[in-house]
């Protein structure tokens, strides 16, 4: 594999303690404190908050949360 490409996993490595905005195949969208994860791309998030996608609005808070990985459409860094 060309060395100048990183997998997803690297990025989750960089990302763990860190604010991350996590978009669901069902739409909605997750934002909390990246806690744990896994080659799955299971995902445990701390002060996890659902956010309305368009308007950025929490819609509500839901303290530690979590998301299997087959569920997950992508991760970002906040």
């Amino acid at each position: 594999m060309d060395s100048g490409k990183e997998l997803p996993l690297s990025h989750l490595k960089k990302s763990h303690g860190a604010e991350v905005t996590v978009r669901l195949k069902n739409g909605s969208q997750i934002v909390g404190k990246l806690i744990v994860y896994d080659e799955m791309m299971n995902l445990v998030l701390d002060s996890a908050r659902e956010v309305d996608p368009a308007s950025g609005e929490v819609k509500r808070s839901v303290g530690t949360l979590f998301i299997r990985g087959n569920n997950v459409l992508f991760v970002t860094l906040e």
